[in-house]
């Protein structure tokens, strides 16, 4: 009759080896997304372990403090400019061809106002410091709502309401505006992105079949320190403009017992530090602040493989 010792042992080490097996089959299997060749692996990785003990207020503050100073993104202020001068006509059509992902948009170095708050988040939700497999899979559950499915235009969260939406049922944050008595719901049908287009709001859209439902402060409550907002929170500049939800978005920070915005800052040309109560009197489209709070809490990101592409 076999030692029990010696039968279980065999069970556990094929178990184990059924767990390894289909660990492999995941990653050969995971969807390969195109990457620059990547200048920041050992700052991310670095960062994320200076990050990881921190409460989850404080890793925000500290994370994004770090990346205060980085350039704003040239492409995107190049384009935004470009639209400025020369206002394109909105066309809404559809096309039964989906446009993929060519690659993953990340950089330490150059980020716009989304691109910069995803970046945080990601560095601050990672459980190890592990460019590839911890962060960038962060990342691109972060900003797409892809479900481990190959990356699609379409499917980048590209409206802030939304993104809050979508990020909010993952566990990385909650709407704090959301039922508040001080609040303001509204409903709008945002000029959704249709399978055939970009990034960028000069291509194709299609409007939403259904209102996206929105919960913001309006400025007067946030000017008269009544709206709940804590430091490390993301905010987000609500608008009146037709078809957007917001223009702009950043982090709130508490500090010497100032207000502010830390933000990626086109004018400024770089992430800075500005007061809160100024950016928004000065605003002339601002109706009001969306605030979601951190919690960190999203479950093992999706697997995805990652390939180097060279840069047109």
């Amino acid at each position: 009759m076999p030692n029990t010792v010696n039968v279980i042992k065999a069970l556990l080490i094929a178990v184990l080896c059924v767990f390894f097996q289909a660990a492999a089959y995941a990653e050969d299997a995971a969807p390969i997304v195109g990457l620059r060749e990547p200048g920041d692996v050992v700052e991310v990785e670095r960062l994320i372990t200076s990050a990881h003990h921190l409460p989850v207020q404080r890793r925000i503050e500290f994370v994004s403090k770090y990346l205060l100073g980085r350039k704003y993104h040239p492409e995107t202020k190049a384009r935004i400019k470009k639209q400025q001068k020369k206002p394109v006509e909105k066309v809404e059509a559809a096309n039964p061809d989906p446009l993929p992902v060519k690659f993953l948009r990340t950089s330490m170095t150059y980020l716009d106002c989304m691109t910069y708050v995803e970046h945080v988040l990601a560095i601050a939700a990672s459980a190890k410091p592990a460019y590839h497999e911890e962060f960038l899979c962060r990342l691109i559950d972060v900003m797409f709502d892809a479900g481990g499915q190959p990356l699609m235009n379409h499917s980048r969260n590209h409206f802030t309401s939304l993104w809050g939406d979508v990020n909010e049922r993952k566990g990385y944050l909650t709407n704090v505006a959301r039922n508040h008595p001080l609040a303001i719901g509204r409903e709008l049908y945002l000029n959704r992105v249709g399978k055939n287009r970009t990034f960028y709001v000069e291509d194709r859209f299609l409007i939403a079949e259904k209102p996206q439902q929105m919960w913001y402060f309006p400025v007067s409550a946030v000017l008269a320190r009544k709206s709940p907002l804590v430091s490390g929170d993301v905010i987000a500049m609500v608008t009146d403009k037709e078809g957007l939800d917001v223009t702009h978005m950043g982090f709130y920070i508490e500090k010497n017992g100032k207000r502010l915005l830390r933000h990626a800052s086109i004018k400024l040309n770089r992430i800075v530090d500005q007061d809160l109560g100024k950016y928004l009197r000065d605003g002339k489209h601002i109706k009001g602040l969306m605030a979601f709070r951190p919690l960190l809490q999203a479950a093992k990101p999706c697997l995805y493989r990652f390939q180097v592409v060279a840069a047109p």
